[in-house]
Formats: C-alpha cells, sequence, structure tokens
C-alpha cells in the first residue's frame, strides 16, 4: 500500500453503502500522460469524508488523500491494464477549499470536525 495524494473530476457519482458499517464508493478519473487517464476505485468510512463525497455531481472536480493500491487486471481483449484502489482518509472540494479560503458568498456549514481516533477531521 502506497500513502498517495490524486487529483482529478469524479467519473462515477458517489453511492453510499451499508456494511458491517456504512461507507461510500465513487469513481475517480486520474489524467495521466497526454490524454490518458487512470481510474481509480475509491472508498471512504469517516463520515466527513463520506459527506464531502456524496456532495459531488459527476464531472467535479477533488482531490483526495489516502492509502493507494495498485494491481493489475486484464481486460476482454485479454490485454493487462492498470488497476488502482484508494481508501480515503481526507478529501478537497471546491466548495470545502472556498469555505476553508472564508470566500464571499461561501456558506460555512461546519468550522471544525471533531477528530476521531487522532486523525485530522477528513477535508483538508
Amino acid at each position: 500500500m502506497i500513502s498517495a495524494l490524486i487529483q482529478g473530476t469524479l467519473k462515477r457519482t458517489a453511492s453510499r453503502r451499508i456494511g458491517k458499517v456504512p461507507f461510500v464508493v465513487a469513481t475517480v478519473r486520474v489524467p495521466t500522460d497526454g490524454n490518458e487517464a487512470a481510474f481509480v476505485d475509491v472508498i471512504a468510512f469517516d463520515d466527513v469524508v463520506c459527506q464531502a463525497l456524496l456532495s459531488l455531481s459527476t464531472g467535479e472536480p477533488v482531490a483526495l488523500a489516502g492509502t493507494l493500491t495498485a494491481g493489475v487486471w486484464i481486460t476482454k481483449e485479454r490485454e493487462p491494464s492498470p488497476q488502482f484502489k484508494m481508501i480515503v482518509n481526507a478529501v478537497l472540494t471546491i466548495a470545502s477549499a472556498r469555505r476553508k479560503r472564508g470566500a464571499p458568498g461561501a456558506v460555512q456549514t461546519r468550522t471544525e470536525a471533531p477528530a476521531s481516533r487522532g486523525r485530522s477531521n477528513g477535508v483538508f
């Protein structure tokens, strides 16, 4: 596993799922060399991070920090293709950046979320 920071656009709208604990999943398109892109499947468990992901629409920019796992999957044409998965610990959206900077017209929904288990509140 790799500690990573990725930036891209939301490819698939985030959705809430229920397992042993509630979580949110989404797919982020991360630009690479030229016109190529990598797709990262992300999962979040922290409430603040989950809410931030759920507030985004398809195509909106987002930056995520967390634990990245790289792998390979075989396409229908039997070609190897990279596969990336991330457990998200923190998220930065345009809306959260504006709130943080105190931009005029920005709605302040929360000044500081309680830190869980010694970690940050999940929003940069």
